[in-house]
């Protein structure tokens, strides 16, 4: 017994060396024009490690080594497609995913009015929030417009009248960096015949878990009803109080946009 002891206490410590020296991959390098597209858009990815390969996904799943291997640019032509990808190889740990999702151009915006962005963060004025760029979570791109005040009103107008059920809009959520989703958006039609505003959706945002790095989220705001109106207005109202548990706690948070879009 005790000559067996040593020589297995031995293998046991080197196997168990051999585990901890298991190194996980960096992620796949993700490239892409913006986030927005009209007919279709391109994603490529590039990892140069020999013996590894990038799995994907389309369908906001993680992806395993059971998913789609990549061996060529991906073409994106459904809105709202969320692309996932991870790098896998033998002997190491699989990388962090990386992920985007790539929202289609809705209908056609004449122009946009909104109050002034911070002058630090005034991005390319009201062409921002309809122009199809961004979608890249670097708060020093000018795709944002950001905001330091109680609330924020968009007026947005159609090319023409149409048929409305929701309205999407793209934020930046960066909560080292102060920028927080708002906590809540109200959104009006105009109504011909009564020649007013009225209130058709809203929602709620809850900002209790705290979120790391950089992030690009949308929130669409589904309608009560179908509307035929070619005239909105979006009442934004960001945190007015950072929570306890993050950077800032107590602060007033910034409120970064990048796009609007109608469907």
């Amino acid at each position: 017994m005790k000559k067996l002891f040593l020589p297995t206490l031995t293998f046991l410590f080197l196997n168990h060396c051999f585990a901890q020296q298991q190194f996980q991959l960096a992620p796949p390098v993700l490239q892409y024009h913006a986030a927005f597209f009209t007919g279709y858009a391109t994603v490529t990815l590039k990892f140069a490690q020999p013996g590894t390969h990038i799995f994907y996904t389309l369908i906001n799943t993680e992806p395993t080594q059971k998913d789609v291997v990549y061996t060529k640019p991906v073409v994106i032509n459904k809105s709202l497609t969320t692309f996932q990808a991870k790098v896998f190889g033998a002997g190491f740990l699989p990388s962090e995913k990386v992920q985007v999702t790539f929202i289609k151009d809705g209908l056609k915006i004449r122009s946009i009015e909104q109050p002034a962005a911070n002058e630090k963060f005034a991005g390319n004025g009201p062409a921002t929030l309809f122009d199809n760029e961004g979608g890249i979570a670097d708060m020093h791109l000018k795709n944002f417009l950001g905001y330091l005040q109680d609330s924020v009103a968009v007026q947005v107008t159609l090319e023409k009248k149409h048929k409305v059920q929701s309205i999407l809009l793209d934020f930046l959520q960066n909560e080292s960096s102060w920028i927080f989703l708002p906590q809540s958006i109200r959104v009006y039609y105009y109504n011909a015949n009564r020649n007013a505003y009225e209130r058709i959706g809203e929602k709620t945002i809850a900002s209790d878990s705290v979120m790391k790095g950089s992030a690009m989220v949308f929130e669409m705001v589904k309608f009560t009803k179908n509307v035929f109106a070619d005239q909105f207005k979006i009442i934004i109202e960001p945190l007015q109080s950072i929570p306890e548990g993050h950077p800032g706690k107590g602060k007033q948070a910034w409120l970064f946009i990048d796009e609007i879009k109608i469907y």
